[in-house]
């Protein structure tokens, strides 16, 4: 069952990730702010099975650099996106959901818990257009995203953004 995590019951897992596991010096920094964190929990006996780390913005994110920028500077992203919103016309403004790390403690369980993410955005993010990864630039991040559906977007020096299809998403 797909969880939004609250860093109170969560933060223990941060320790585990091996994408980023140093990317910000406080790992609270992960559930604050247009930052999420989504768990697959076992529904039974609320095993965690799988992590997913993701973030808001009304761009592609590219670099750990700008990661940890967003992160320190939530200020500085809420007046970009007001003067992209000045300029823009609304309809015209993507709303970006970036996962950024994925870890899990079962097989199987990493490509569950983003195909109900898939499904999930929507109905509860309806602002969201695109679902675009930044990943590390990995054979292993290249087969997971590709065979999970997603399609190779903008490889860079960094990372690798893979862009997920949303069911029912209408683009203006």
């Amino acid at each position: 069952m797909l969880t939004i995590c609250d860093a109170e019951t969560y933060l223990q897992y941060m320790k585990d990730d091996p994408v980023r596991p140093n990317l910000f010096g406080d790992d609270t920094a992960r559930f604050r702010d247009k930052f999420y964190v989504f768990a697959d929990v076992d529904e039974d006996d609320k095993t965690v099975n799988a992590i997913l780390c993701a973030v808001l913005s009304p761009f592609v994110i590219q670099t750990e650099e700008l990661l940890r920028a967003i992160s320190e500077d939530y200020q500085s992203m809420q007046e970009l996106e007001a003067s992209i919103r000045g300029i823009l016309d609304d309809k015209n403004i993507a709303t970006i959901l970036t996962p950024y790390s994925l870890w899990s403690y079962r097989k199987g369980s990493g490509k569950k818990l983003i195909n109900e993410l898939l499904d999930f955005i929507p109905l509860n993010f309806p602002r969201v257009t695109h679902v675009i990864t930044m990943s590390p630039p990995t054979k292993m991040a290249m087969l997971f995203h590709t065979g999970n559906g997603a399609r190779l977007l903008s490889p860079n020096s960094e990372t690798i953004n893979y862009e997920y299809r949303l069911a029912n998403v209408t683009l203006h």
